[in-house]
């Protein structure tokens, strides 16, 4: 943190600021707990282990939504978008619907995880009338 929220003014790495002697320590240790669960997220992805990363991802964002968080939570968005369309590909509904399920954490009101949602819903209902019919 670079300046004050509170009156702009320069910090230089101190916690209180000599402006208005706002004590912005809490906000500081804050800022520094999203920078190590976005590091985690970032390590879980690498080995992964993309549920932990979701988890790392959505702590650092509710600490602080630094621009390098967000544009991981995009990247990640992406990425877990094609594996579901690849399982939905391979019509594996119930491992597709989980992991859209643990995306919604990172982005709840997202039209193109909503639309995936309405699509694996679809192909679930083909499916059951599919089985209907055969019986």
């Amino acid at each position: 943190m670079r300046r004050c929220p509170c009156c702009n003014a320069r910090l230089r790495e101190r916690s209180i600021c000599s402006r208005c002697k706002a004590d912005l320590s809490s906000l500081i240790r804050c800022a520094q707990g999203a920078q190590l669960w976005l590091a985690k997220a970032i390590q879980f992805y690498l080995v992964e282990n993309v549920e932990q990363s979701i988890v790392a991802l959505d702590v650092s964002l509710n600490l602080k939504k630094s621009q390098v968080a967000v544009v991981f939570r995009e990247f990640l968005i992406e990425q877990q978008c094609r594996v579901i369309l690849d399982l939905l590909a391979q019509k594996q509904l119930q491992l597709a619907r989980k992991s859209l399920y643990s995306m919604r954490k990172l982005r709840p009101y997202s039209k193109q995880l909503q639309q995936m949602y309405f699509f694996n819903d679809y192909l679930g209902m083909r499916n059951q009338d599919r089985v209907l019919d055969n019986s």
